[in-house]
């Protein structure tokens, strides 16, 4: 009795954590179809690929969280496939499916009722499927009533949302529509906030304009780190197109809103972009003078950062001139984000990376070998990347 009491015990704990993420089918398409049809739900179809980082990640941190498998569990039947295998092969083709990840919610005649991607966040994702199940606010309708000539403001907010992350080229169409419409009288309001927050890509466009303007006006629509997260997206991108245009004088007048903020995200962030203008202007002093201030200082323990700047200036196999000047503190930044971060695969990589521009072999094979270790657990792409960066080491 007990050991049937055990056998029981056990099952049901496998089935619950067998639950524990979306449940995906193994049959075959159109037995999924047919499901779908009987059940009068959605299918949630997964597109991916073996190399596909993002892919990965959306299984690691999203599709096993409670509220996303629930749901998605519940409203949809769901099923995945590799684009490039057996039947996903001709699924791609069918759906024209050219990036990765891509989800599609299709009913049960094989009919696209909305169409999403990339990674997100889990209340994106969430989002999406509420998207998917609403017959006023999935692509399919919503594409159907544009198309119509419907053109309110309210709509066409509702149709950039639905296809800002599957047809960009649809999704500028639409934010130009509404940056033109939106009357400035009306955009102090909780659908001006949304019209901005979603649309506006830069303080020189109209919406970001009027927002960094009137940002305390917009305090009933968001709390304080939400508008301050938008001022720091649209001020950056200001900043960038006059870093590459050399435009010194409009550069610092616009990084003082980062330097002299007391936020250390702020701070931060003007680190970042004043070594990227200290490197496009090839001003290598001033350039390891702050950056060495900041290993000491705000990116003390910021090895994602430490890292990427370390990137940026090993961006080439073979240096330039210019790009070779820079090495050496492109390896004192890798080599204090390993120390920082060293159980991260981009982190170990990047070092292995700088070392093997500056032929230091058995520092870089440290690093790379950490980083091929690191790579299991990433893409097949990852891992071949990381191999070779082991190989090419080996050979110095």
């Amino acid at each position: 009795m007990k050991r049937i009491l055990y056998a029981f015990l056990m099952l049901a704990a496998l089935q619950s954590n067998a639950q524990e993420e979306i449940a995906f089918n193994n049959v075959s398409w159109q037995a999924t179809l047919d499901q779908a049809t009987k059940e009068n739900k959605l299918v949630f179809l997964d597109c991916y690929t073996s190399w596909c980082g993002p892919c990965k990640w959306m299984e690691k941190n999203v599709f096993n969280l409670p509220e996303i498998y629930q749901y998605y569990n519940q409203h949809f039947i769901n099923t995945k496939q590799d684009m490039e295998k057996g039947e996903g092969v001709d699924l791609r083709k069918q759906y024209n499916v050219q990036s990765y990840p891509t989800y599609l919610f299709i009913n049960g005649k094989g009919e696209v009722v909305h169409r999403t991607g990339s990674r997100m966040s889990a209340e994106e994702f969430l989002e999406e499927a509420r998207m998917a199940n609403d017959p006023e606010r999935n692509t399919s309708s919503l594409s159907a009533r544009y198309d119509a000539g419907e053109r309110g403001i309210p709509f066409l907010i509702n149709y950039y949302m639905a296809v800002h992350k599957s047809n960009r080229r649809a999704a500028a169409k639409i934010g130009e529509e509404i940056s033109e419409k939106f009357p400035e009288n009306e955009l102090n309001s909780s659908l001006g906030w949304k019209a901005i927050k979603n649309i506006a890509e830069s303080g020189n466009d109209r919406l970001g304009k009027y927002y960094l303007a009137n940002q305390t006006q917009f305090a009933s629509y968001a709390n304080q780190a939400e508008r301050d997260a938008l001022a720091d997206r649209l001020i950056s991108a200001m900043l960038y197109p006059m870093i590459y245009a050399g435009d010194a004088k409009g550069f610092y007048a616009g990084l003082d809103h980062f330097k002299k903020s007391p936020q250390p995200e702020r701070q931060r962030q003007a680190v970042m972009l004043e070594a990227e203008f200290f490197f496009q202007e090839n001003k290598l002093n001033e350039y390891v003078k702050l950056t060495d201030k900041a290993m000491k200082g705000v990116l003390k323990n910021d090895g994602e950062k430490l890292s990427f700047l370390a990137r940026r200036l090993n961006g080439k196999r073979d240096a330039d001139a210019k790009t070779s000047a820079f090495l050496p503190q492109a390896y004192k930044l890798a080599k204090r984000a390993v120390e920082v971060n060293p159980e991260e695969y981009s982190i170990q990589s990047t070092f292995g990376w700088v070392c093997l521009s500056m032929k230091k072999k058995e520092e870089g094979l440290v690093a790379a070998r950490k980083a091929r270790a690191l790579a299991d657990a990433e893409t097949s792409k990852i891992q071949k990347l990381a191999q070779a960066l082991v190989d090419d080491l080996e050979k110095l």
